[in-house]
């Protein structure tokens, strides 16, 4: 189907869906961010945890929220 202009309204489908998906990962990127700034885990796990958040878009922060590192100071320190 065709609207004015020559526009198709398949192409008008593609470029809602990029919008939403693009959408979606700037929204969960920025929650799972705002989550992994409220946990204390040492530097070097906040700065690959950053990395993984930004660098794969989407799974990136879902993989965050599925892993949910624990805080230092709740994991168990006994030795043996």
């Amino acid at each position: 189907m065709r609207f004015f202009d020559g526009f198709h309204a398949g192409f008008m489908f593609f470029q809602a869906l990029n919008c939403l998906v693009l959408l979606t990962w700037l929204g969960l990127s920025i929650a799972a961010l705002l989550g992994l700034r409220k946990k204390h885990i040492g530097e070097t796990a906040r700065v690959l945890w950053t990395l993984v958040i930004l660098i794969v878009p989407i799974m990136g922060a879902v993989s965050f929220w599925i892993v949910n590192p624990k805080d230092e100071s709740t994991q168990d320190q006994s030795v043996g």
